[in-house]
Order: C-alpha cells, then structure tokens, then sequence
C-alpha cells in the first residue's frame, strides 16, 4: 500500500478514476478612475485658503500677544517712574526745608525789602522795579 500524506488508512485510488478538478476564479481588479482636473484644483484651493486662514489667525495671535507684552513693559516702566517721582517729591521738599537753614549756617541774611528785580530780556541790561521800567 502507498503512503498518502502521512496517512496510511486512507484508500488508494486507481489512477484512472482520479479526476482532477480545477476551479476557474476570477479576481476582479476595480481601478478606481483619476479625479478630474477641476476637482483637483477645487481641493487644492480649498487647502491654500484654510492654510492662509490659519496664518492670518496666528499673525493676530502674534500681533495681540506684542501689543500685551508691550503694554505690560509700559505698566512696569510708568510704575518705576512714578516711584522716582515720589521720591524726588520727597527729597525737593525736604532740600526746601533745609535751605533757610542751611544758609543761615553759613552767614546769609533774609532781605528785607520784598520788591522784586526785573531783568530784561536783552543781553547784559537789567533794571529793578524802581529804574525805567515801569512795575505792574
């Protein structure tokens, strides 16, 4: 007896009766067609316009977040000027207060005639209240 396929049990047939069946298959190969031109150029121009949407969003977003930062470093920089004038406030009115008593250290004397001195607008000429020029 033949050895079929790794099995002895099975009956051997005789060759003329063994009639080999072949199945006939088709595959069906689906191409699917080209896009036309114009749809290509429709979807392609759909692409473009959201890509500029999205840069012109962003260049606001840029454009909002330099005004901000800009804004902030004005804030920063007015609140250091303001603390510097409140500082030199403080110190002109205390240089006021020191004045009268620095020069009456060093010898000065109160005037004592409180009419003022008019000086001309010209080059090297004044006059007091009691010369040419009358006082008002």
């Amino acid at each position: 007896m033949a050895y079929t396929r790794g099995n002895l049990a099975v009956q051997e047939q005789p060759a003329d009766k063994v009639v080999r069946k072949y199945r006939q298959t088709t595959k069906v190969v689906v191409r699917r067609a080209q896009l036309p031109v114009q749809e290509k150029m429709l979807y392609l121009g759909t692409v473009l316009l959201c890509i500029v949407i999205a840069g012109i969003v962003l260049w606001r977003y840029a454009y909002i977040y330099e005004v901000n930062k800009n804004i902030q470093n004005m804030a920063s920089t007015t609140a250091s000027l303001q603390k510097q004038i409140t500082q030199n406030d403080l110190r002109k009115h205390l240089l006021e207060n020191e004045v009268v008593e620095r020069a009456t250290a060093l010898g000065y004397i109160q005037p004592v005639d409180t009419d003022p001195i008019q000086v001309s607008r010209e080059k090297g000429t004044s006059t007091s209240s009691t010369g040419t020029q009358d006082s008002k």
